[in-house]
């Protein structure tokens, strides 16, 4: 599809990453005992939730691990330059819908990772008036993973621009769900039939009546009226096609197909076929990375992000932020429908640390999409910001650093905990506290401003938390030991002209020069296959089966170790090999 293009290619093999290769490496272990990281299980008690705050750190502690490649290219969109085409709109869309080359249709990019995440789009224009339609068809139905639960769902409608992507959860937002019911506002009802795979859905709004009727029908059969909007309410708002799915394909006849699926009631017109002058072109995406910018949020857990960066949002709606925040996430995740349902502790867990891991896909993504970006996460690691900054080469690069003052914060600490149940754990906020660095105007970052406190009365109280944290964590000795290693290896391994690539080396260095195999044939590899296992589990649960732990790992090998010792050791290799008294 036009964006995600990549995605596909930059989701299989992100990694090349070395365990502990940025300066996030050492401390990127905080949580759990030594027993719980050898995979000794730990007895968790039952109210041992863990909320978002910790998995946005695990996330975050992973992440800082790896070096992600930077995102490929988005390719240049076809028909982009005829804004006469009625198409979905990519500028608009989630950023984790991915439109067919045509933007006739699409699907969910994550599906197969994130079953439950809906993903939404809009057309490029609009209607204000006359009898209007489109059709919707779904096409397949996504595989899921074996025990997912997760059922495949769609909803179709109308939808005012500025609207949420998450159809009819919003004022002006009408949506003909297939569970059988409509939604609006948020509101749920029963309307019409159930419907799913290969059904064509209808969607009809006349602008004639007394008020705007939206109505549907399912494989041609009408299905009646199912919203009513007073023109005063909606004023000269355009109404949008919308579409927003979870787990399935959709196609969409705007009126470009020769033939519809089923024929339409004769007043209405397909939208394609709505003279140009009577559509609401929706305004058009930057032309150019340099146009869009990313803000990325610093701060504790609590301090007021998520709030700052919605408030801004609505006050520069013309700038279009997507905010990639684990709450917008977790929005997309939720199925709503007429009767809530209340999730049980576990699944809540689960659902909040898929949103976390979710979110580290999409901050990989955005980059290729020209759009206007707010990072909400805590972002407190100066390698972590430096990670994420570093990615959005081209854009206008700020950082918004908010520090409440203690008591503000402790309020608000407490607030989230009523809102959401979920404290963050206090080994989490140490870490977090005894790593937060107010970041500085530099290569990568265009501008820092302050949205709480002036760095004048920030900066003594970053400091404070970081002093009382170093105090209560355990002593970082063992930090500095293993950072010492880490650099006492190089050193050694500087001497011997090569460089430290990641990994203990005992084992494969410490043998015999003579036994060592020359042009990868079989030997023992010592201790190298032993220490890459170890981080297996973790390769495939992020990965996929197909990651393939030896490419780097060998690649390093060969060209590193081989070729060095080759050109170093000449007569000596020859003299081995081949029984010559060197060169005469």
């Amino acid at each position: 599809g036009p964006r995600g293009a990549g995605a596909g290619a930059a989701e299989s093999k992100e990694g090349g990453e070395q365990p502990g290769d940025e300066e996030g490496g050492d401390k990127a272990k905080p949580e759990g005992s030594d027993g719980e990281r050898r995979g000794v299980k730990r007895q968790r008690d039952e109210k041992d939730e863990h909320g978002r705050a910790y998995y946005e750190f695990r996330e975050e502690a992973y992440n800082s691990r790896s070096k992600s490649p930077p995102p490929p290219e988005e390719e240049p969109r076809e028909g982009e330059d005829d804004e006469t085409v009625v198409i979905l709109d990519t500028y608009t869309s989630d950023l984790h819908f991915k439109a067919s080359k045509d933007r006739y249709g699409g699907q969910p990019l994550f599906s197969e990772k994130f079953p439950g995440l809906w993903s939404g789009a809009r057309s490029t224009h609009g209607v204000t008036k006359g009898k209007v339609c489109f059709e919707a068809k779904v096409t397949q139905n996504l595989p899921v993973k074996e025990g997912s639960t997760e059922v495949p769902l769609f909803r179709v409608g109308w939808s005012v621009d500025f609207s949420r992507s998450q159809l009819g959860e919003d004022e002006f937002s009408y949506g003909y769900d297939g569970r059988g019911l409509k939604a609006e506002n948020g509101q749920f009802e029963e309307f019409g039939q159930p419907f799913g795979e290969n059904d064509v859905i209808g969607c009809f709004a006349n602008f004639e009546s007394d008020e705007v009727e939206l109505s549907f029908s399912k494989n041609g059969e009408d299905l009646g009226v199912a919203f009513r909007i007073s023109k005063e309410a909606l004023a000269d708002r355009a109404l949008l096609p919308h579409v927003l799915c979870k787990n399935c394909v959709v196609e969409l006849n705007f009126g470009q197909k020769e033939e519809p699926f089923f024929p339409v009631p004769e007043d209405y017109v397909f939208i394609h076929a709505v003279p140009v002058e009577d559509r609401v072109r929706t305004p058009l995406p930057p032309k150019t990375i340099e146009e869009c910018e990313v803000l990325l949020m610093v701060g504790l857990p609590g301090s007021g992000k998520t709030l700052w960066a919605q408030k801004h949002t609505e006050e520069n709606q013309e700038k279009r932020y997507n905010i990639l925040g684990t709450e917008t996430v977790l929005y997309q995740m939720r199925t709503k429908g007429v009767e809530v349902e209340e999730m049980d502790p576990k699944s809540r867990d689960l659902l909040i640390q898929q949103a976390a891991q979710c979110l580290s896909k999409l901050v990989q993504i955005a980059p290729r999409a020209k759009r206007n970006f707010i990072l909400d996460q805590c972002n407190v690691y100066n390698s972590g910001q430096r990670r994420k900054l570093l990615t959005f080469k081209g854009f206008s690069r700020k950082v918004i650093v908010i520090v409440p003052n203690e008591e503000d914060w402790k309020k608000r600490l407490e607030l989230r905990k009523e809102a959401e149940g979920e404290d963050v754990p206090e080994s989490v906020m140490l870490e977090m506290k005894a790593n937060f660095s107010l970041p500085e105007k530099n290569d990568y970052l265009d501008e820092v401003i302050y949205g709480e406190l002036a760095k004048e009365e920030a900066q003594p109280l970053v400091t404070k938390y970081k002093e009382e944290a170093r105090k209560l964590l355990p002593p970082s000795e063992k930090r500095a030991n293993r950072r010492n290693n880490r650099n006492k290896r190089n050193r050694q391994n500087r001497n011997r002209g090569q460089a430290y690539v990641g990994g203990q080396r005992r084992g494969y260095d410490n043998r015999a020069y003579g036994q060592q195999q020359y042009w990868g044939q079989p030997g023992n590899r010592g201790g190298y296959r032993n220490f890459y296992d170890r981080y297996r589990g973790d390769y495939d649960r992020f990965y996929g089966r197909d990651y393939e732990y030896n490419r780097y790992r060998d690649y390093y090998r060969q060209y590193n170790r081989e070729w060095q010792n080759y050109y170093q050791d000449r007569d000596r290799y020859y003299r081995n090999y081949y029984g010559y008294q060197g060169y005469r």
